[in-house]
């Protein structure tokens, strides 16, 4: 008994550690009042994925149990009960973009869970234009932003789980590009309130490297003004460092319900970005004999984008196969609606 409550003392301390870990980097590294609204690259890392999480109005971080906890809260690979787990979504994002995210996650018992996953926003053929050639050069151009994890997680007690991610981001515009680096830190504590469900969460997204752009399309030939032979020289344009976006989430949620029959569970979540205003997530799903799920979101403070709807099929009880789809559908205004499909499998 005393070695058990040693460990749980322990991971209280390592808990508390995390969230001052997280909140001393968010604080050191933006605590001027400064406006930031504009000044982050690699924006593509804000797009969530999973039909799941987004359809509850992307109040994910305390929720996530599949191989998507990669994007949301790595912390939460450590929910993973089976050996395998992977996940594949697709989503046609704005102005005939597509948002694509595969992740896979392998549980190693008391080693812990490691996972991997790939997020790929491809903005497809980019017409030139240039001063000279306002409506196009004839000329079409590929876009695309990458995002490549590798991360870790594992439960300290049966209460209590951390996790880490070590990414590589990079963004693509016809002949020239830019990387960085960046790690995430996750945390989730389940608590003993409300009948051993209630469960609180922390994350913190994108801290890393800066990234810059070169490439062969940065190279120019400059006319020199008010000579008379027209002389040209060769020159580079020069570009800057700019930041990746940092994300700081708190999460928590509660299954009020849950048995065979029906489970009813609400999460909520706030994010406070570099670049925006603090935002919140509210969401809910309703379980119906552990098959068929019905999900709904509210967000607050967002441009666009207020409410979020979709459902989910749970396969096993009819199929005996661990696989799981899921759908969510998007307003975005005046931007029109998306759709988000999501399928799950599990081993």
């Amino acid at each position: 008994m005393k070695s058990l409550f040693n460990i749980k003392k322990t991971a209280k301390y390592i808990f508390t550690m995390i969230f001052m870990l997280i909140l001393i980097i968010y604080q050191n590294t933006y605590a001027q009042q400064v406006d930031y609204s504009g000044t982050s690259v690699a924006n593509f890392l804000k797009v969530g994925v999973g039909a799941r999480s987004m359809a509850m109005g992307d109040a994910a971080i305390s929720v996530v149990n599949s191989a998507d906890a990669m994007y949301w809260n790595v912390a939460g690979l450590s929910r993973i009960s089976d050996q395998f787990s992977f996940n594949v979504s697709t989503m046609d994002w704005l102005v005939d973009s597509r948002n694509s995210y595969v992740a896979a996650a392998y549980n190693m018992g008391d080693i812990g869970t490691f996972g991997f996953d790939l997020q790929y926003l491809d903005y497809g053929k980019v017409e030139e234009t240039t001063v000279y050639d306002q409506d196009g050069t004839g000329r079409f151009v590929s876009a695309n932003d990458m995002e490549i994890g590798l991360g870790y997680a594992k439960k300290l007690t049966d209460r209590f789980a951390f996790g880490i991610k070590i990414k590589y981001i990079n963004e693509t515009l016809a002949d020239v590009s830019g990387s960085a680096y960046a790690i995430d830190l996750g945390a989730v504590f389940l608590t003993s309130f409300l009948d051993n469900n209630l469960r609180f969460a922390a994350t913190l997204s994108n801290f890393g490297t800066k990234l810059k752009f070169t490439g062969r399309d940065l190279s120019i030939t400059y006319t020199i003004p008010d000579n008379p032979s027209n002389k040209q020289i060769s020159a580079d344009l020069s570009t800057i460092d700019w930041d990746i976006p940092l994300l700081l989430r708190f999460g928590v949620s509660n299954y009020f319900v849950d048995n065979d029959n029906l489970s009813v569970l609400l999460a909520y979540d706030i994010l406070d970005s570099r670049d925006y205003e603090i935002r919140h997530n509210l969401g809910a799903e309703v379980g119906l004999y552990k098959t068929f799920y019905i999900r709904g979101g509210y967000k607050f403070n967002y441009d666009e984008i207020k409410y979020t709807v979709g459902f989910g099929l749970d396969f096993q009880n009819f199929l005996e196969y661990k696989l799981k789809f899921d759908y969510v559908y998007l307003d975005f205004g005046v931007f029109g609606s998306l759709n988000q499909f999501t399928l799950s499998f599990n081993l």
